[in-house]
């Protein structure tokens, strides 16, 4: 770190790290795109991964990156450890911004702490640990979480610059912890389409649609998967890939898979170029989150959304994310949290022709290339970071709305 430093950024995890999703990948796609901008940025994370402890030399996100990486320990997901304190610390007192990707875990909450006693400017990415029912969820089972949220997140959220927001759902959830007055910056996570190239369309009999995420209730592929059964044709497959978790919510699924006979997939955690293959292969990509009544959904954006419609692929997405307008710009469809909506959504993905379909698969790349570069949505996070005080009024935050 040195006194030349445009902005400290802060992470519990960060790629090539596997098995700890969006939040991750988010990090990196803005630490690069502020890289690319010119910024220069010292960035600080546990080095935790599921298959071995990272070096800041394995950490690739620009030639003006400085990495800090410290063990964890313990409580893993949340990025526990020690040696946190003192390269967090020395990351705010040199920083003149910060911005902190999550919250309440232990490098976020230590960074937001140590920003408000040395009174340092910062920003929040909440990445939807703010969502409505997640925080009634947190309310309602999670006694001792509640009391740390009240005690130590929202008291250092209400001095951050802004609270960075991906979708008005989870803009709405910030504004009922925190009031209508909360500063809020709404602007889409970005991703780099110009690497991945479009797919071609699937030639294989039936459609196959795929699901990327860990197999928990939140994320409602159980649900989904149950409308998959009601609707599934001779020759659709269905493929799922991501993290299992132990407990009946995953021998519900080993269940349903069974009972498909074959036409679902399990292919656990994949890899970067398996994922893109497994796209390519793929007609639809499903994101089905919140579909389970008491999911206590936490999904404020979709990462997998905007990836697969850089591949070309529509998408079929819950209401209430940050992709209602798919629809709209004729890039997917939208189903109500209902079983029989999902039905209905997906007889009208079966009965798309190939021209719609090659259309759709059109418009979502466009989409993606159009409104979602994350260098020109990085620029707009960083005026706001670079230019707005802690006084400021919700309203005098400029949003950016995906249209």
């Amino acid at each position: 770190m040195d006194n030349v430093m445009d902005v400290g950024v802060v992470s519990t995890h960060i790629p090539p790290a596997k098995g700890y999703g969006g939040v991750s990948v988010t990090a990196a796609v803005l630490t690069k795109a502020w890289a690319e901008s010119g910024l220069k940025i010292s960035l600080v994370s546990s080095s935790e991964s599921i298959d071995r402890r990272l070096e800041p030399s394995d950490v690739r996100l620009g030639d003006t990156v400085e990495v800090g990486l410290y063990r964890s320990y313990g409580f893993k997901r949340w990025g526990f450890g020690l040696g946190a304190i003192p390269k967090l610390f020395g990351l705010c007192v040199k920083a003149p911004v910060v911005y902190i990707h999550g919250i309440a875990t232990w490098p976020s909450t230590l960074a937001a702490v140590f920003c408000v006693l040395l009174r340092r400017r910062f920003m929040v990415a909440v990445h939807g640990g703010l969502m409505p029912e997640h925080v009634a969820l947190i309310r309602r089972r999670k006694p001792h979480k509640w009391l740390f949220y009240r005690w130590l997140t929202f008291p250092t959220l209400r001095r951050a610059i802004a609270i960075h927001c991906t979708s008005e759902t989870e803009a709405e959830g910030v504004r009922k912890v925190l009031g209508e007055d909360a500063r809020i910056l709404l602007v889409p996570n970005g991703i780099d389409s110009r690497p991945v190239k479009v797919a071609d369309y699937p030639e294989e009999e039936g459609i196959q649609i795929c699901f990327l995420g860990h197999i928990q209730q939140e994320k409602g592929i159980n649900a989904f998967i149950r409308a998959w059964l009601r609707t599934r044709r001779e020759g659709d497959r269905l493929v799922v890939a991501g993290r299992s978790v132990d407990g009946a919510y995953f021998k519900e699924f080993q269940a349903l898979v069974e009972q498909a006979g074959g036409a679902i997939r399990y292919r656990g955690y994949l890899g970067q170029a398996e994922v893109a293959a497994l796209l390519a292969d793929s007609h639809y990509l499903a994101l089905p989150s919140g579909l389970e009544e008491t999911g206590g959904m936490r999904e404020n954006f979709g990462n997998v959304v905007a990836e697969a419609m850089a591949v070309g692929r529509p998408v079929l997405v819950a209401r209430g994310l940050a992709w209602d307008h798919v629809e709209a710009i004729a890039a997917g469809f939208i189903f109500d949290r209902s079983e029989d909506s999902a039905c209905e959504i997906l007889r009208r993905a079966q009965s798309l022709s190939r021209t719609d379909w090659e259309r759709m698969s059109e418009n979502a790349r466009r989409y993606v290339e159009t409104h979602l570069d994350p260098v020109k949505l990085g620029e707009q996070v960083w005026r706001v970071l670079k230019g707005s005080n802690t006084t400021a009024s919700s309203q005098e935050i400029a949003l950016c709305r995906p249209e």
